[in-house]
């Protein structure tokens, strides 16, 4: 037999084949599990990234939210600190221009700067002294005396009296610091988040 025709008659499958075979059907199906874990990753970042991107822009609503209800909270309080009055002040800068005949028997004041007293005199003089002392002072406007009467103490006669003006100190002025603030308040009685 010749050479040639052995090698045509050997059996065409030999076992070097097989494992050839075996190592080649290993490396696809490898492949194919890699190309099927990668394309699962890159789904899973793809859903990730998409939640972080929306977690992002929870945030920032909220921190803008959050930023609302401070601008509102800080309009607040600059409103009543511009409107707050000083009486010690008021009272102060007062007694300061009283004539010593003077006696004071009550002080009301409101939010709005209006004052209104109460008092004794030892005459209508001494009261009228007083209106044109406290209209010549700068922080005092709009006085006005709405009742006097003469009564009888045990030490003589005695005018009484009831002044009522604003106090108009360049300090304070309630209606250039009035801040108008909207606060959108909820069902409870808080706060809302706009």
């Amino acid at each position: 037999m010749n050479p040639k025709d052995l090698m045509y008659s050997q059996r065409r499958f030999s076992f070097l084949h097989l494992v050839s075979f075996l190592v080649f059907l290993c490396m696809v199906v490898y492949g194919g599990y890699v190309f099927m874990s990668k394309s699962g990753l890159d789904a899973d970042i793809a859903d990730t990234d998409s939640q972080i991107a929306d977690l992002e822009e929870q945030i920032s609503s909220l921190e803008a939210q959050s930023l609302d209800e401070v601008t509102i909270a800080q309009k607040v309080i600059n409103s009543v600190e511009g409107s707050e009055i000083v009486w010690s002040d008021v009272v102060s800068g007062l007694l300061a221009v009283t004539p010593l005949d003077i006696y004071y028997v009550s002080y009301a004041g409101n939010e709005d700067g209006s004052v209104t007293i109460n008092g004794l005199g030892d005459t209508y003089i001494s009261i009228s002294g007083l209106i044109d002392a406290i209209s010549e002072e700068n922080s005092f406007a709009d006085v006005f005396v709405p009742s006097t009467a003469l009564s009888a103490s045990e030490t003589g006669e005695m005018a009484t009296f009831s002044l009522n003006f604003s106090y108009a100190d360049d300090s304070v002025s309630v209606e250039e610091d009035n801040v108008e603030v909207d606060v959108p308040v909820g069902d409870d009685g808080t706060v809302a988040a706009q």
